[in-house]
């Protein structure tokens, strides 16, 4: 009888000990996110910099692309979980088959800049003028809104593909594109190379930047998530807390130059929230009007509210 007894506790303490072993590999989850150079993506550098991530018990991996296309291509390739995009990249993805959440919004700044020798000092001069964007992104959608807001009938804006973000800035600063929509922060060092602001994003309330991840990861990996956006909430408050503290971190590891590490106006970072319906409709009318949708998924098709839920 003790042998047996003596047994089973051996195999109790096998299994206990299995079944720690699965838990800690599953707290170490490896996350990998696809950014991009811009200020959306800035909290995720300063976790990982701070070891925001290792705190919060998470393997977090960034993965930095020069352009949307680039980002987009891995993210279908499954060669990251997710990826800081916007909300037109999670429509044209899920029209594309592939099932995505959005799990949070992100906050940056865009804004359309006129070259340096151009005649163009205005958003309303920008009719028949070629503008560069990135297609089928937020920048897309933030270009054509800002110049049609200004009055430019929707026919005469010329939207021209220009897909890599540094690409883009040095054909406008050497005036062979009449103006571009940069985000942040090439469209603060685009002006102070000479390039003339013509309007941003700010003005704007209806054109989130947003967290995406394949939808069945965020079900896998709710958890994971979680301690990720923590780690995530917690870079933005300290930046929020204290802008100029940052600005060495900004030219050290974030790759901005020093001009614009000097000057730079911080975004706020908000906490962890969701996009509204709202500003799901307007951005789904508007690549509707342009058509750019086949379909419109609803909102409950894109939104996930689980690691929100998790925080």
């Amino acid at each position: 009888m003790k042998i047996r007894r003596y047994i089973s506790m051996c195999i109790m303490m096998i299994a206990v000990s299995v079944s720690l072993s699965a838990q800690g590999v599953q707290e170490m989850q490896k996350v990998k996110i696809g950014i991009l150079p811009d200020v959306d993506s800035l909290p995720f550098m300063l976790a990982d910099f701070e070891q925001l991530f290792d705190e919060e018990g998470v393997e977090v991996e960034l993965v930095m692309f020069q352009s949307p296309v680039e980002r987009d291509a891995a993210f279908q390739a499954r060669q990251v979980d997710g990826i800081v995009a916007d909300t037109l990249g999670a429509f044209f993805l899920e029209q594309a088959g592939f099932d995505i959440s959005i799990v949070s919004v992100t906050d940056g700044r865009y804004g359309i800049a006129a070259s340096p020798n151009g005649e163009v000092s205005s958003l309303d001069e920008l009719a028949g003028k070629d503008i560069g964007i990135s297609s089928n992104t937020i920048i897309e959608y933030l270009a054509d809104t800002l110049v049609s807001r200004a009055g430019v009938d929707s026919q005469k804006i010329s939207l021209v593909a220009v897909p890599k973000i540094p690409v883009r800035m040095e054909l406008l600063l050497n005036d062979q594109i009449p103006a571009a929509c940069l985000p942040e922060p090439l469209y603060t060092q685009a002006v102070l190379n000479g390039a003339k602001p013509l309007g941003d994003s700010t003005s704007l309330s209806d054109a989130p930047g947003v967290m995406l991840f394949d939808a069945q990861f965020v079900t896998d990996h709710t958890e994971d998530l979680a301690k990720v956006f923590r780690a995530y909430q917690r870079a933005g408050q300290l930046i929020n807390a204290d802008n100029d503290a940052y600005r060495s971190f900004l030219v050290d590891h974030a790759g901005f130059s020093e001009q614009v590490a000097g000057v730079f106006s911080f975004v706020t970072y908000s906490k962890i929230h969701l996009p509204t319906e709202d500003q799901i409709e307007n951005i789904a009318q508007w690549m509707s009007e342009h058509e750019l949708l086949d379909t419109v998924p609803s909102y409950d098709d894109l939104i996930d509210t689980s690691v929100l839920q998790s925080l």
